[in-house]
Parts: C-alpha cells; sequence; structure tokens
C-alpha cells in the first residue's frame, strides 16, 4: 500500500518568477513532471553541462519548485532522486500588485 503525503510547498516566489524565466531551469522542470529523475539522469535528457544541471538542480529546490530525497542503490552507493514539488503557480494581477497561489503535489515518489 502506497501512501500520499500532502503538504504545501515553501516556495520563494520571487525566486520561482526567476527561474521561469531560466531555459534550464524549464527544461528540468519538463522532464522532472515526467519523470523524478537523478542529476546523471537529468544531464542525459537536458541540454546542459554538468555544473548547469547542478546549479539550476539547487536553485530549483532552494526556491522550492522541487525536492529530493536520497535514493539508496545496490553497494552502499547513493544520489539524490529529484521530483516536482509543485503542481501549479498561479499569478493573478490585483488592484494591491500580484497575488500567487502554489499548490503543492501529493505524489512524492516513494520507495518501493
Amino acid at each position: 500500500m502506497q501512501t500520499m503525503e500532502t503538504q504545501e510547498p515553501d516556495v520563494d516566489v520571487e525566486a520561482a518568477l526567476s527561474l521561469f524565466g531560466d531555459e534550464y531551469a524549464m527544461d528540468i522542470l519538463e522532464t522532472l513532471k515526467e519523470n523524478p529523475s537523478t542529476a546523471a539522469q537529468l544531464r542525459e535528457r537536458c541540454d546542459g553541462s554538468k555544473v548547469t544541471i547542478y546549479r539550476r538542480l539547487n536553485s530549483l529546490e532552494d526556491a522550492g519548485l522541487i525536492g529530493s530525497r536520497l535514493k539508496v542503490r545496490c553497494g552502499g552507493n547513493h544520489c539524490k532522486l529529484y521530483y516536482p514539488a509543485v503542481e501549479r503557480v498561479t499569478i493573478a494581477i490585483t488592484d494591491d500588485g500580484f497575488d500567487t497561489e502554489v499548490h503543492g503535489r501529493n505524489d512524492r515518489p516513494h520507495e518501493s
């Protein structure tokens, strides 16, 4: 039986908006939406150097847009498995400025 976790993500909206304008960050987000991945897998699927992929992963995680968990491999080696932390970010222009609403995901990947 698989349990579902539901929690509102803590998103840095200003950082998120900046990342939405970044081609590499968007490519990573689109790839993670399809399938949670390690940094090595993202390097294979996304157009970017190792350094660029890791920098964007750190920025996306710091902004609260993605999460990670430790994945233990046979032999004791481990790596991070990255996954989307949000389902949707909505931005509305109001009389008082901008209003944002963040919708978290409830399907964080679990070890099988």
